[in-house]
């Protein structure tokens, strides 16, 4: 008998298998293009995603923002292997060079005006992190993120899961 694979969802939680979970925000207030932040949580898979294996990320604008032709932001994951003590060697925050490694994630970005709370969706699903994790995102958006004292601009990530 063929097994359906389908969406498993947590019920209460808008769809995603468990809470979204802001990975930064304030750390992206006025974060200037071709700049990176490292924000200080520490993500895990069972407190912070649900033990899903895979997320939906975005970005939700702040304030206002026209990013220029070709525009994106990235996202790594700065992982741990024992346990959130010593976490991969990344480069100073607020460098403008990124990790050696290729993104975790890209959200792409269009020319028009983004204005406050519209979002931006990464380019497909995000494999989450086993182990414990520290966000680190670079700016590409030919443009600095906007500053507010009252909505920051967030990366947000949705947990997902398939049932069987």
């Amino acid at each position: 008998m063929a097994t359906n694979f389908l969406q498993a969802t947590g019920g209460s939680s808008d769809g995603y298998f468990s809470s979204t979970v802001t990975l930064a925000s304030t750390e992206l207030v006025s974060l200037g293009s071709s700049v990176t932040v490292q924000a200080t949580t520490v993500f895990t898979s069972s407190g912070s995603f649900g033990q899903a294996i895979w997320g939906e990320v975005a970005i939700v604008w702040g304030g206002a923002i026209t990013p220029t032709a070709g525009a994106y932001v990235s996202g790594w994951f700065n992982r741990s292997l024992d346990g959130g003590t010593t976490f991969e060697k990344f480069p100073a925050s607020a460098g403008s060079l990124g990790p050696a490694r290729p993104p975790d994630f890209i959200i792409p970005l269009s020319t028009f005006a983004y204005a406050n709370t519209n979002v931006a969706y990464a380019s497909g699903l995000v494999r989450m992190p086993w182990s414990p994790a520290e966000i680190y995102i670079q700016n590409n958006a030919g443009a600095a993120f906007p500053s507010s004292a009252t909505a920051y601009t967030s990366i947000i990530l949705g947990p997902v899961a398939v049932q069987y």
